[in-house]
């Protein structure tokens, strides 16, 4: 069964508000829903029969796109195309209820304009359906306020930081600032930064080709960050510029987006650490330049003073060298001078009174010598192995002679004691010497300790013996229980000539000579002591690792052996005393001498000359020295012999002058230790 249908039932059920307004100008409404009416605050009667215009009222916002003007240049176009209109939006002064206080709301409705036609053709009416949308609109107002303050709370954020944005648009080359960078750039008023020159004319112009060619990069699509100054009076204002490049689907660059942050106050600091930097390199420079000045013074003052130091040294040893050798000298030239008068006068002569007592005053002279080049650590040391345990056993019977009765002397000597490498006459000298002073600080007697033992020195040696080498060592101590030193007398018991003994009694030589020798031989010397607590000075020896030749084993001859048939000797000696008296005596004892003044005679007799079985030669010639004459020598004559003879020569001194097959004699010698020495050197070659 066909059920017709309920257009009424149908038009109500509609969610839309609905009105139906007849087809001509006055577009009166004939129909509407409930809802619409609700929605209106009004009854059926008050609008039905009605125009539309008449239904609402005129809008007090008149407005061309919300109000009645809008409403009804919608139904025209409707009634005269007969085609449905839908307008944006419209705005409708809606009566409260009288419960809800009275008086309008304003209500925004978006409504669409139908035109209905019958089976003729012929427009039968329009349908004005329409949807409230103030609650939407609203709620897109209030996100639009919500935006807008969170976009101006963004912009204060920047503009406190000191940051602005910007826009390049690149196909239209415009540039569009934001209000905080155009505050930034304090852009005056009517001034307009649209364009990439303008805003070139606010950079400073040592930085616009910077500027340039960073923005060709952000042409070129590359992003790019600089920094740059602007164009204003006043303290320098500095900008940061970052920015990135955005591209369009083809991968072309379109806009360059970024942002330009104040950091003039980070520049300034960094100006302000830079002067401060350079004023304080400035003052450091300064201040190094002036302690520089005050070192280079005060190593001049040191140096002055070490001159000065010097020269009172110098002239306290040429003081003491004089004293002592005038006083040898009047005994030599004396004697002589009394032999020649009285030899002129025919008087009779007292030879051995007087030529004893100058042979006496030169061998005393000859030992100062060598004292001084003891001190002065260039005399010729024979460095041989000594067991140092052994020699200081063979000395003990002349130490109790020359102490006396009232004076104990202990020995404590340490046993597998190593040997050490010394000169055992310069060794004994020194052992005598310090016990002669021991024994001179006790006058009311006492006792002398003679002790050894091994020692080893470290890398890092001890400051008071700083001087020495790491190795091992043989230690050789003397200890008495006299007087003592002060501090004043301990710092100056090495100085030459200086003594506190009176005078007569000592030539202030002693200690010196002993310092010397030790230092030179490669070993130290140190002295403890104090007023009353008497005085230990110890020997630190360099110990040798081969086996000790006896001490005292081999007795010298009363007279010096004679040459054999044949025997020639060569002398090179540039004095003409000296080489006289060196032929006499080789001369004397058979042997065949022949002389050279220096070196180059003494080569050309060695290539004519046939059988040379010794080379005597003097160390420090004219010219070419004695050593390198006995290398020479050697070239023509492989395994001569040679001896040498000097005064003092540096060269002679030091280790490893001597070869094998070679020895030295220094002077002055004598007769028979000289032929002595010769005839060794002979025997020794077969």
């Amino acid at each position: 069964m066909k059920q017709e249908l309920d257009f009424k039932a149908i038009f109500e059920a509609l969610p839309a508000l609905n009105l139906v307004l007849s087809p001509d100008p006055d577009f009166i409404v004939l129909a509407a829903s409930d809802a619409h009416l609700r929605a209106i605050n009004k009854r059926r009667e008050d609008c039905v029969g009605r125009s539309i215009f008449e239904v609402f009222g005129k809008n007090p916002d008149e407005h061309e796109e919300f109000g009645s003007c809008a409403l009804r240049a919608s139904l025209d176009r409707v009634l005269q195309t007969g085609i449905p209109d839908r307008m944006s939006l419209i705005k409708y002064d809606v009566p409260r209820p009288t419960p809800e206080g009275g008086g309008y709301e304003e209500r925004y409705w978006s409504p669409i304009n139908l035109p209905v036609f019958d089976r003729q053709g012929r427009m039968y009416c329009i349908v004005h359906k329409t949807e409230d949308v103030t609650e939407r609109l609203l709620s897109l107002d209030a996100s639009r306020q919500r935006m807008d303050y969170l976009d101006e709370r963004f912009r204060a954020a920047l503009l406190a930081s000191g940051t602005g944005t910007f826009n390049w648009y690149l196909p239209d080359d415009i540039l569009h600032f934001d209000s905080a960078l155009e505050q930034i750039l304090r852009r005056s008023l009517g001034q307009k930064l649209d364009t990439v020159e303008a805003f070139l004319q606010q950079v400073h112009p040592k930085d616009r080709q910077r500027m340039c060619q960073a923005m060709e990069c952000y042409a070129d699509g590359e992003d790019f960050s600089t920094e740059f100054r602007l164009a204003r009076p006043g303290p320098e204002h500095w900008l940061a510029c970052k920015a990135k490049v955005f591209r369009n689907a083809a991968g072309e660059p379109t806009h360059v987006a970024g942002a330009c942050t104040d950091i003039s106050a980070r520049k300034h600091a960094e100006e302000a650490l830079r002067i401060s930097e350079h004023r304080l390199r400035q003052l450091n420079e300064n201040l190094e330049a002036r302690v520089a000045a005050e070192v280079a013074e005060h190593s001049r003052t040191e140096q002055a003073l070490r001159q000065a130091q010097k020269m009172e040294a110098v002239g306290q040893l040429t003081g003491g060298i004089a004293h002592d050798f005038n006083n040898l000298l009047t005994g030599i030239i004396g004697s002589l001078e009394l032999m020649q008068r009285r030899y002129r006068r025919g008087e009779p002569l007292d030879v051995d009174r007087y030529i004893g007592a100058a042979v006496s005053s030169a061998q005393r002279a000859a030992a100062l010598t060598q004292r001084l080049l003891a001190f002065s650590r260039q005399q010729a040391l024979d460095l041989k192995p000594v067991d140092v345990n052994q020699m200081v056993a063979s000395l003990e019977d002349l130490l109790h002679r020359t102490t006396g009765e009232n004076i104990t002397i202990v020995t404590d000597l340490a046993p597998d004691l190593r040997p050490a490498c010394m000169d055992v006459n310069q060794l004994e000298s020194a052992v005598l010497n310090l016990v002669i002073n021991a024994r001179d600080a006790m006058p009311e007697g006492g006792t002398i300790t003679l002790a050894t033992r091994s020692f080893h020195e470290d890398k890092q040696p001890d400051p008071q013996k700083r001087v020495m080498n790491e190795g091992d060592y043989v230690l050789l101590t003397i200890t008495d229980t006299g007087t003592g030193m002060t501090p004043e007398v301990l710092a100056r018991a090495f100085e030459p000539f200086f003594t506190t003994k009176p005078i007569g009694q000592g030539t202030g030589l002693g200690l010196s000579m002993i310092y010397g020798f030790a230092r030179q031989a490669g070993g130290h010397v140190h002295i403890q002591s104090a007023p009353g607590k008497g005085t230990e000075v110890t020997l630190y020896l360099p110990a040798h690792h081969e086996v000790a030749a006896p001490v005292g084993s081999i007795e010298p001859n009363e007279q010096a052996p004679l040459a054999l048939q044949g025997e020639t000797v060569l002398v090179v000696e540039d004095d003409p005393a000296v080489r006289l008296l060196v032929l006499d005596v080789l001369d004397m004892h058979g042997y065949r001498a022949l002389e050279a003044a220096e070196a180059n005679a003494a080569v050309k007799i060695l290539e004519r000359s046939g059988c040379i079985d010794l080379l005597i030669s003097d160390v420090g010639l004219p010219g070419m020295n004695g050593r390198q004459l006995a290398d020479i020598a050697r070239q023509h004559r492989p395994g001569l012999p040679v001896l040498f003879i000097t005064g003092y020569a540096e060269q002679a001194a030091s280790s490893g002058f001597l070869d094998a097959g070679m020895d030295m004699v220094s002077k002055p010698f004598s007769i028979d230790h000289l032929a002595t020495r010769v005839r060794d050197m002979l025997a020794r070659d077969g």
